[in-house]
C-alpha cells in the first residue's frame, strides 16, 4: 500500500466508483429467520435451506448491490459466490446461537452497535434522495476545472521517500529536494542526512491519487520531486517516468456524474446531520470530556493566531 492513508484514496477513488455500503451490516438488516411472516416468504424467491432456514434471492441481490467490486470481479460467477458466503454466515450464526453466544455482552454490543450504523445509514440515504443527477453543463465545467484529472491524465512512476526526523529538519529537506532534477541526486541527499528512511517504487494513475498532491504533482518532469511533511517526518515523491492517458470528455461524463453525486450527497448528508447536531442536546462526560474540551481549546487557539 503507498505511504499515502486509505481516507485520501478513497475520496479520490470515488470519482470512479460509487459509494459501496458494508455487506456485513446488508446482510443483518436481512437476516434469515424462521420466524418471518407466512406473507413474506411466499412473495420472496428462497436460493438456499439451511438447517431450515431460508436464503432468498433478495438476500443474494441486496450483497451483489452493496459490493458492485464483486460483479465486476468474478461477472457471472459473482451470485453464486454471494450465496455461497451466505450459507456459511448462517451456519456459523446458527452455531452461536446454539452456543449461547447470542446472548454474551460483546455479541449483544456488536449487534447494537451494527443497528445503529444501518440505520444512521438509512437516514443518510434519505437525506441524498433529493439529489438530481448533474446536467451536462455541470459535467463540462468539472471536466475543465480538473484537467489533471482527464485532459491532461497521467500514469505515473513514483519513487517514495518516507523519511523520519523532526519538523525542522524535514522542512529543510523539502526545501532541498524540490530543487533536485534526479532521483540519484535524492537519494544521495537522503543518504547524507543519517535520517532513517525507506523507500519503494509504483504505479499510480492519476485518480489513485490524493486530490490535494495531484495539481502539484501533474506539472511535474522526470526525475522532479515533491515533498509532502507529515507529523513524524517528510514522504519524497519522485517522478521516475509519466504516461500521458488523457480522457475525452465523452468517456469521463460517467465518472465526473458519480463524482458530482458524491459531492452532493456529502454535502446534503453534512447539512442535514449539522441541523440534527444543532437540535441535540449532547453531553460528553469522563476521559472523553476531557480530551473534548482540550481539543476545543487547540483549535480556538489555531483559529485566533495571527
Amino acid at each position: 500500500m503507498p505511504w499515502f492513508n486509505r481516507k485520501s484514496v478513497r475520496r479520490t477513488a470515488g470519482l470512479f466508483t460509487r459509494m459501496a455500503a458494508l455487506a456485513m451490516l446488508t446482510t443483518l438488516a436481512a437476516c434469515p429467520s424462521k420466524d418471518k411472516p407466512a406473507a413474506s416468504k411466499e412473495a420472496s424467491q428462497i436460493v438456499a435451506k439451511v438447517n431450515g432456514s431460508e436464503i432468498s434471492i433478495h438476500q443474494v441481490q441486496s450483497v451483489l448491490q452493496s459490493q458492485p467490486a464483486l460483479t465486476e470481479q468474478l461477472g457471472e460467477g459473482a451470485p453464486a459466490k454471494v450465496l455461497d458466503s451466505l450459507i456459511e454466515q448462517e451456519l456459523a450464526a446458527q452455531a452461536a446461537r446454539e452456543s449461547s453466544l447470542d446472548s454474551s455482552p460483546r455479541v449483544l454490543q456488536a449487534m447494537e452497535l451494527a443497528k445503529r450504523e444501518v440505520l444512521a445509514r438509512a437516514y443518510q440515504d434519505q437525506l441524498a434522495d433529493k439529489i438530481v443527477t448533474p446536467d451536462t453543463e455541470a459535467v463540462n465545467q468539472y471536466y475543465e476545472a480538473h484537467p489533471e484529472l482527464f485532459a491532461q491524465r497521467r500514469r505515473y512512476t513514483l519513487q517514495e521517500i518516507i523519511v523520519k526526523g523532526t519538523a525542522d529538519q524535514s522542512k529543510e529537506l523539502k526545501a532541498k529536494v524540490e530543487q533536485l532534477a534526479s532521483s540519484e541526486a535524492v537519494n544521495s541527499l537522503v543518504v547524507s542526512t543519517g535520517l532513517p528512511h525507506s523507500n519503494r517504487n509504483s504505479i499510480q494513475w492519476a485518480e489513485s491519487l490524493p486530490m490535494e498532491l495531484l495539481p502539484n504533482l501533474a506539472y511535474l518532469k522526470v526525475g522532479q520531486s515533491l515533498g509532502v511533511l507529515r507529523p513524524d517526518g517528510i514522504v519524497i515523491l519522485t517522478v521516475l517516468a509519466a504516461e500521458d492517458a488523457p480522457m475525452t470528455r465523452g468517456q469521463a461524463a460517467r465518472a465526473i456524474q458519480a463524482a458530482l453525486m458524491a459531492n452532493s450527497r456529502r454535502e446534503v448528508v453534512k447539512k442535514g446531520m449539522d441541523n440534527l447536531r444543532k437540535k441535540a442536546r449532547i453531553e460528553r462526560m469522563g476521559p472523553m470530556a476531557e480530551r473534548a474540551e482540550a481539543s476545543t481549546a487547540v483549535a480556538a487557539s489555531a483559529a485566533s493566531a495571527p
